[in-house]
């Protein structure tokens, strides 16, 4: 399984290095340090080392996305710990590599439509990736932390779309804002899904 996974790593630099129509399985052989022979008694063919190595991928970047979205909300207990959890979400989801790897996933999903074998592994990451942020927000309705009408699913999707969907957009167009608004308005979508403490009440 190790000999796999460093064939797998070394297939996903030559497909970020030279993209998938210039990907050769002699560099990625060498790059794992093992022989053209040896690859292929792991993989049925070139197209099932790059099916395999999308998924491989695709997995990493989506499950590391979901310990972004996860960690910070382990250990909430009150609204105050949520709106804590929350921030630190949003200031992580604002980091380059972030976009990067949301991209990644997106070529991945784009390449999955035309192989099966990359679709069904896809599918099934998407599936445990969707099992773990759910056991972790279920909590928060089960607490009544969510705002009446916010359910664990809703806020899970509302998130889900801010750190897996959202893709910078460079440049000046109608749709430039500075930084910090951006952060702002992300706040006060935050504290909209938070049941208001008793003092935040207005009487």
């Amino acid at each position: 399984m190790l000999t796999r996974a460093r064939i797998l790593d070394s297939a996903a630099l030559e497909v970020e290095r030279n993209g998938m129509t210039q990907f050769r399985v002699k560099r990625v052989a060498s790059e794992a340090g093992v022989s053209v022979a040896l690859l292929y008694s792991y993989f049925d063919d070139r197209e099932d080392l790059i099916a395999e190595t999308i998924v491989h991928r695709y997995c990493q970047v989506l499950l590391g996305l979901v310990e972004i979205f996860t960690n910070p909300l382990k250990d909430v207990q009150t609204t105050a710990d949520l709106r804590a959890a929350l921030r630190i979400m949003i200031a992580e989801a604002q980091i380059p590599e972030r976009t990067e790897a949301r991209i990644l996933r997106i070529e991945g999903i784009s390449f999955a439509k035309h192989n099966p074998t990359a679709s069904a592994g896809i599918l099934g990451a998407k599936k445990e990736a969707s099992d773990r942020i759910l056991r972790c927000v279920q909590p928060l309705e089960d607490k009544k932390l969510l705002v009446e009408g916010m359910s664990a699913v809703a806020f899970a999707r509302i998130w889900y779309a801010l750190f897996f969907g959202q893709i910078a957009l460079e440049g000046e167009h109608a749709l430039s804002i500075d930084p910090e608004d951006w952060l702002k308005a992300l706040q006060v979508l935050s504290d909209s899904a938070i049941r208001p403490e008793f003092s935040d009440l207005a009487f």
